[in-house]
């Protein structure tokens, strides 16, 4: 029986983010993807590119590791912007990869176009359009920042229930969709470390208090705060390391908003103090 091989990217090595999991993996779908090319099915109009099925359970399979070994891969892969994920109602999510060219075209990795026929006015800002080009039978493809901050978008206003008003801030400060998924990342880990903690310290009403759905005081609040966080990251040069600058900030945030949201519950218990009116003599 011939045995298979795959083809492995030596410069991979290099890139010290990854590590030898999120190395295969990526070989494994740069592998796929030569055969997705040769198949119509597999070209998704919207993104207008190729893309990649393979599933967690197949992953698991391949690597010889744990579910959430391969959901880390996965996810660090796209914070690094070796892949791209689109998910699909009711269906597999899709891997695109941004970096992908053709060898049997004999090619080599496309730059980007400088044409603007495939641009897409986000935000009156051109800039961001077209960062992403692969070489794909004789024609190139582009996925269009727009699409990728776009993707990112669906996902907080489906998925965690963002308002537009924190969408906003988020995007306009935001140079790619890396950048715009970085900060959701940032929000969420912290939201949901302050839940585990507050929760463990007895108190019973934090799932609802660090629920969007159910406290509409915090997210009007979160807009400020990651406005004000974000502007201080990027002109305070004393803060090299910007992330933990801002979930530091962000766990205080969370923990007030749990306690306000207490105070609010309990003040609404307290209808009637019942206080005792003497009467003055006439």
């Amino acid at each position: 029986m011939m045995k298979k091989f795959i083809k492995f990217d030596v410069e991979l090595r290099k890139d010290e983010r990854l590590n030898n999991d999120t190395r295969l993996a990526y070989a494994y779908l740069y592998d796929r993807m030569n055969s997705s090319i040769q198949r119509r099915e597999f070209f998704d109009q919207k993104v207008n590119a190729y893309y990649v099925i393979y599933t967690v359970e197949e992953m698991i399979k391949d690597l010889g590791v744990s579910r959430n070994t391969v959901i880390n891969v996965y996810k660090k892969l796209a914070t690094c912007g070796y892949i791209i994920k689109k998910k699909v109602f009711n269906g597999a999510t899709r891997f695109f990869l941004p970096h992908f060219h053709d060898d049997s075209l004999h090619s080599k990795p496309v730059k980007v176009a400088n044409d603007n026929s495939n641009q897409t006015n986000f935000k009156q800002n051109t800039s961001k359009t077209a960062v992403t080009a692969i070489q794909q039978q004789n024609r190139t493809v582009k996925i269009s920042e727009f699409d990728l901050m776009q993707n990112v978008v669906d996902g907080l206003k489906s998925k965690a229930a963002f308002e537009s008003d924190l969408i906003n801030t988020l995007v306009k400060y935001s140079e790619n969709a890396s950048c715009l998924y970085n900060y959701a990342q940032i929000i969420f880990k912290t939201k949901k470390a302050s839940l585990n903690r507050l929760i463990k310290r007895g108190y019973c009403k934090a799932t609802n208090a660090l629920r969007f759905e159910t406290n509409y005081y915090m997210q009007s609040d979160l807009v400020k705060v990651m406005l004000n966080l974000i502007i201080q990251t990027r002109t305070n040069h004393k803060i090299y390391n910007k992330d933990a600058y801002i979930a530091k900030s962000l766990y205080k945030f969370f923990d007030d908003a749990v306690l306000d949201y207490h105070d609010r519950i309990n003040m609404d218990k307290v209808t009637n103090f019942n206080i005792p009116i003497r009467k003055l003599d006439e």
